[in-house]
């Protein structure tokens, strides 16, 4: 049996697209969700997106600040909250990762009067989490009730034959040459968390490259081996 490979087991790089549009998002049984977010300018929404790791929610925050949304403000788990001007008017606000945003201390309160600004002034606000609203451990009840307020989306997962669709884009864009029947068998015997399997597909990019050699099943099984062993 082929043992599967783990993170640790090869040096994993997260960049998989130099910028993450809308252009290169893969919307697979997501067209609702997608369709909001491309309206986003033209419809004032409050949108609350769930998803787990890896499923796209940092490449839609990032796509979001590509259109054409005038002037925007995007919070994630770096930002310095406190230095926000809670009554600025913003065309759009964008908060990524909530759950990991709200880890900071007195969060709670300036993000709602941010979201509460941005409904007052008829604007919208992008939020996505990785946990639910109510596994949050939210302290502000009015803030809970605002995020739930208007539109709720899950991110479904992609399936194995929309994940070969990027790892094929993803090959195409570094101009590495890389057959279906090995893209089959690298879905079939690693994780396929897409993350992992784009991060894979750039280290054998440099490791082909190294060794001057084609990126074949062998090739493939061998790289296997070397990281299982």
């Amino acid at each position: 049996m082929t043992q599967d490979l783990v993170y640790e087991q090869i040096p994993i790089s997260f960049g998989f697209y130099t910028k993450k549009t809308f252009s290169n998002f893969i919307v697979g049984n997501n067209l609702d969700m997608y369709s909001s977010l491309l309206n986003i300018r033209h419809e004032n929404q409050l949108m609350l997106i769930y998803g787990p790791k890896a499923s796209g929610k940092s490449h839609i925050c990032e796509a979001l600040t590509h259109l054409d949304i005038g002037h925007y403000l995007n919070i994630n788990e770096n930002t310095q909250i406190d230095n926000i001007d809670c009554h600025q008017n913003y065309d759009l606000i964008i908060i990524d990762n909530l759950d990991k945003v709200l880890n900071k201390s007195k969060t709670e309160e300036k993000i709602f009067s941010l979201i509460n600004n941005q409904i007052l002034n008829g604007a919208s606000t992008v939020v996505t989490s990785t946990k639910e609203i109510d596994k949050c451990n939210l302290q502000l009840n009015d803030l809970s009730s605002r995020l739930l307020s208007d539109k709720i989306f899950n991110i479904k997962d992609l399936s194995d034959e929309e994940k070969i669709e990027i790892m094929m884009s993803y090959c195409s864009d570094r101009g590495l040459e890389v057959s279906q029947k090995v893209l089959n068998y690298i879905i079939n015997n690693c994780s396929r968390d897409l993350y992992f399997l784009c991060a894979f597909i750039k280290t054998l990019d440099h490791v082909s490259l190294s060794m001057k050699r084609r990126v074949t099943i062998p090739f493939i099984k061998k790289a296997i081996s070397l990281h299982a062993n």
